[in-house]
């Protein structure tokens, strides 16, 4: 399997992982396929079926085992992390969305979290993006698919409102941003 169809097929994952916590609808056979190869550990096992008995909603015990799943995933892409180079572009273009006006509305969780459902896939924020940048799991494609995707979240959350013109401002801001940015590096 090519390095891009690996992070093609996991950037999958990552999207359709509320979809596929949705999809599984018994625990059995998940939890132990998953912990029979390795995937998650006995005690993550355990804890999810007390959780279960504690009526803790099953998509939502699968989905906290997906994203440790993803965070175990992320570490094996470490060595498919980006080079310096374009790690520095990405830490520039945050820097620079952190540096706009109304860029702390976008730093944190999102206070709306409890409500990213359809047709949200998945919550973004910045600090997030910077968490994910200083530990180096990112490619530049998928920094970049996480940049979108907290201005899309944003438009589709607020498209009735007068706020989501806030979102539409720094994305523009962010994309002008980063043609400058592309613009040097082919010019190199």
């Amino acid at each position: 399997m090519t390095r891009s169809l690996e992070e093609a097929l996991f950037q999958h994952f990552i999207h359709q992982k509320l979809e596929i916590a949705y999809a599984i609808n018994k625990p059995f056979p998940f939890f132990e396929g998953l912990r029979d190869n390795f995937f998650i550990t006995e005690t993550l096992y355990r804890e999810s079926l007390e959780a279960c008995r504690n009526l803790v909603p099953l998509p939502r015990v699968v989905y906290n085992i997906l994203t440790k799943l993803e965070t175990t995933f992320s570490l094996s892409f470490l060595e498919m992390q980006m080079p310096p180079e374009e790690q520095l572009k990405c830490e520039f273009l945050l820097l620079k969305a952190y540096c706009h006006p109304q860029s702390s509305f976008f730093a944190e969780t999102p206070r709306n979290i409890r409500d990213y459902s359809e047709p949200f896939k998945e919550a973004m924020w910045l600090d997030l993006v910077k968490e994910r940048l200083t530990e180096k799991v990112y490619t530049v494609a998928w920094f970049l698919r996480d940049m979108r995707l907290i201005f899309r979240n944003h438009q589709t959350f607020y498209k009735a409102s007068d706020f989501g013109q806030i979102g539409l401002d720094l994305e523009a801001e962010f994309e002008k941003d980063l043609k400058k940015v592309l613009f040097v590096h082919e010019a190199k």
